[in-house]
């Protein structure tokens, strides 16, 4: 059975961990910036609107806020997830090259092209150190 670290497409549950330190300031920020919007415009149609118009404004500016709001978290786990996955593949692949695994290549994502440099430089290490310390002719 294999690793289950090594099987693509489970980043994101070591993804979340890393959501507070990404994302939390502007996630924050955001929610509250919703939440006053539709509160301010709630105020401001409120003194135009008397009993069912008022109460469907209120409907629709709480919907629309609860909407926001979900929109926000997920695009937050989203961009966490793009951001702290190249990081992590990196962490797994310091840690086999820690433990004398060399053999297996630094993978990331294909719409990861702007690390396309570090990937072939780090699986360009890892040949060059596989070499060294198994010799010229030694065995693959």
């Amino acid at each position: 059975m294999s690793n289950p670290r090594r099987i693509r497409g489970t980043g994101v549950r070591f993804t979340l961990p890393y959501m507070m330190r990404y994302s939390a300031l502007w996630l924050v920020v955001t929610v509250l910036a919703v939440a006053v919007f539709g509160i301010a415009c709630y105020l401001a149609a409120s003194d135009h609107l008397t009993g069912e118009a008022r109460r469907h404004v209120a409907l629709v500016l709480g919907g629309q806020t609860v909407f926001l709001i979900v929109g926000v978290i997920a695009l937050a786990i989203f961009t966490t997830h793009r951001l702290a996955g190249p990081y992590i593949a990196l962490m797994r692949a310091f840690d086999e090259v820690a433990r004398g695994e060399m053999d297996q290549p630094l993978r990331l994502r294909g719409s990861d092209a702007h690390l396309r440099e570090l990937e072939d430089g780090f699986n360009q290490m890892t040949a060059a150190l596989r070499d060294r310390v198994r010799g010229p002719g030694g065995p693959a």
